[in-house]
């Protein structure tokens, strides 16, 4: 278009120059009307330039949200039957078998806790079933490899073999470094510090805490070894400590009476104590036997499931509700710029003991895996026991029956 415009100004130029030199040499030519009106520049249309849209503003990118699943399961309760069923051929220990048939279940959980009824120790003069339990570390090994990654161990059980069998369970869990064990402490700094670990970006506070020792005291001067239910002010400065540090708290008591199917007083005096400083959830066990899971509401209106009892993990209790437990099942969530984070769900699921009929082998399931065929391999069949009836009686605890 430029070249255009370029040569019409020479040839306008030229003719401008020719008629001056006209004018000077001879008389004006008039143009007709005619020609002047019809001497006209014509100049190509130019193409109409669309301006740039405005480009669109970028959405707001939407809030991660983050969530976390946990499952607990209740007493690891190792009886004498169930230390000898792990004695190997060569003298060695293994108790694999305990956890195998339930790993699956496990696996999908992120957060996956057990209830450690007993101290571990690594002398085999050591190993003792009731009442003063002594359990190999072979039970702790058996227990990392099914999956589980927090322990709980305040329990009634946490004092039978003295400070050194406290100490024993302390070094042996200081070895796994990736597995949180709360409850017990070979110090006071320990023990005055908050535990808390961080899964899938919420940070989640563990609190443990028994009502007693089996009539045993600490020490004076090692207070620390066992986190216990006797001081409820320091009880309320950890869960308040807690809050601070963490998006989401859990506190694990170990508490009520044994083979009792509901709450006690006691228990719940306590779980007010709980709710109302601040904690997110109670995940209870020690009666040996499931207690029903309720939502408690504290003084600021919060929601807070408790688990009153799981019930047994693994024992050898020779009664048929004590085959019984069950397995919490938790869902936790989090969104980006949120203060705490909160419970999407909160549910049980039971779980039994197999004992086989010479009481050699001893495992636990899933009930939901337990075939007619395999209960009828279980040494309690002689008092009664069968799916159906394990069942009826988990239903009937939990209200389950009622939907």
């Amino acid at each position: 278009m430029r070249k255009i415009f370029e040569r019409m100004s020479a040839v306008a130029l030229a003719a401008l120059l020719m008629t001056v030199s006209l004018t000077a040499c001879e008389k004006p030519v008039k143009l007709s009307a005619e020609a002047e009106t019809k001497t006209t520049v014509v100049i190509s249309e130019m193409p109409l330039v669309e301006p740039e849209p405005e480009p669109e503003p970028e959405p707001e990118p939407e809030p991660q949200v983050f969530n976390v699943k946990l499952c607990a399961v209740g007493d690891d309760l190792i009886h004498d039957n169930l230390i000898n069923s792990g004695k190997q051929e060569d003298g060695t220990y293994n108790y694999d078998h305990f956890y195998e048939h339930v790993i699956d279940q496990l696996a999908q959980y992120d957060i996956r806790v057990i209830n450690q009824e007993t101290v571990l120790v690594n002398d085999p003069g050591s190993y003792s079933g009731y009442p003063r339990f002594g359990s190999p570390y072979e039970v702790g090994e058996a227990v990392i490899k099914a999956g589980f990654n927090v322990v709980t161990h305040a329990t009634n059980h946490s004092y039978d073999k003295g400070v050194n069998g406290v100490l024993s369970s302390v070094a042996f869990w200081r070895e796994h470094p990736d597995i949180l064990m709360v409850g017990m402490y070979d110090n006071e700094e320990d023990f005055n510090t908050i535990p808390v670990k961080e899964f899938n970006g919420i940070k989640i506070a563990f609190l443990n805490y028994t009502y007693g020792l089996n009539g045993l005291a600490l020490p004076d001067d090692k207070q620390y070894l066992v986190n216990t239910l006797y001081d409820d002010d320091k009880i309320v400065s950890d869960i308040q400590k807690a809050r601070e540090l963490a998006d989401f708290v859990i506190v694990f008591p170990h508490w009520g009476t044994e083979y009792v199917y509901e709450a006690t007083t006691y228990q719940r005096s306590e779980a007010k104590i709980f709710v109302d400083a601040g904690a997110d959830l109670i995940i209870g066990a020690h009666p040996h036997v499931v207690e029903p899971l309720e939502i408690l509401v504290a003084e600021d209106g919060r929601e807070v499931p408790c688990y009153w009892s799981l019930g047994n993990f693994i024992s050898s209790q020779s009664e048929v509700p004590r085959m019984l437990g069950a397995m919490a099942e938790v869902e936790i969530e989090m969104t980006e710029g949120d203060e705490r984070a909160h419970l999407v769900s909160a549910e049980m699921e039971p779980i039994m003991t197999f004992i086989s009929k010479d009481t050699k082998f001893i495992t636990t399931y899933m009930l939901k895996d337990v075939t007619e065929e395999i209960a009828s391999e279980h040494w309690l069949t002689k008092k009664g026991l069968t799916v159906e009836k394990i069942q009826a009686l988990y239903d009937d605890i939990t209200g389950a029956g009622e939907e």
